[in-house]
């Protein structure tokens, strides 16, 4: 039983990772936030990294992943930085709105 799991477990993973990637799409292509696409991107970049892991083991490989997952991650990293200031921005910009009016 637990054998099976752990073999159907990366097809989980990698279907998971490609959903957030299209809904990374998605949001992008409705909200023009460059957040969600490089989020999508990541998760992507995680896809490929879980097919490579599983069809391919040499050192030359894991190298590669390696250097994907840290470029994955940094653009996480930089896609949730840059998320929160567009939203600091539109709060400033709503604060600065209402006292003019006024």
């Amino acid at each position: 039983m637990a054998d099976v799991f752990f073999d159907i477990l990366p097809v989980f993973y990698f279907l998971i990772f490609c959903i957030i990637f299209v809904l990374g799409l998605w949001a992008y292509k409705e909200t023009q936030n460059k957040s969600p696409l490089l989020i999508g991107i990541a998760f992507a970049l995680f896809a490929v990294i879980f097919i490579l892991n599983e069809i391919i083991f040499s050192t030359f490989i894991i190298g590669i992943t390696i250097l994907m997952r840290i470029v994955a991650y940094l653009l996480i990293l930089y896609a949730v930085f840059n998320l929160g200031i567009s939203y600091s921005k539109k709060k400033n910009d709503k604060k600065t709105v209402t006292k003019e009016d006024k």
